[in-house]
């Protein structure tokens, strides 16, 4: 068992059984999976390899190809948006949490903290630098080309206040974006 995995299970467990009084084990809230994207608007061949082989060292999984669906642009008609996705389960996924909270955000600039969910159950947000992953920076003529990373998370969560009690427990510690602050 992977060092964040033991966390969740000897630490966040025990406190959400004790903060949220809940009767069964089975009803505790838990980390489910994370989806991690990669692709734009480009189906240059050159530029999905290269999508698909970030992914792949960043999540340490063979990631599938994914299309998306024709979007209208400005003068070129219409584009195929094409790039990878990789779906993290169980130690994957917290060994993906862990380099994600302890290693990947404090070296992005300008880190400004995880925004509070705005969903129930999913958590997502989309880091802009990818060479944030120190696997990256030596390829880094491979990736130069490529977009923002997306990452969703899910969450066996019923509603906002237990994601952020989950949240903190994990250590993704939520700043609540005042909506007076925001008009300023």
């Amino acid at each position: 068992m992977y060092s964040f995995e033991k966390h969740y299970h000897e630490i966040v467990q025990k406190d959400l059984i004790l903060s949220e009084n809940v009767s069964t084990v089975s009803l505790i809230s838990a980390p489910k999976k994370v989806s991690i994207c990669l692709g734009g608007e480009s189906s240059d061949e050159n530029y999905v390899i290269a999508c698909l082989g970030a992914l792949n060292i960043i999540g340490g999984q063979k990631p599938y190809f994914i299309q998306q669906k024709f979007s209208e642009k400005r003068n070129n008609g219409l584009q195929e948006g094409v790039g990878g996705k990789i779906t993290l389960r169980k130690s994957v996924m917290y060994m993906f949490f862990f380099k994600l909270l302890f290693h990947v955000l404090p070296r992005v600039r300008q880190f400004e903290g995880l925004r509070a969910p705005a969903h129930k159950n999913i958590y997502c947000f989309v880091l802009k630098d990818i060479f944030s992953f120190e696997e990256l920076v030596p390829l880094f003529p491979y990736f130069e080309d490529i977009g923002s990373l997306q990452c969703q998370f899910y969450f066996t969560t019923k509603n906002k206040s237990e994601i952020n009690v989950l949240g903190h427990g994990l250590q993704m510690c939520f700043f609540f974006f005042d909506k007076e602050e925001k008009r300023k």
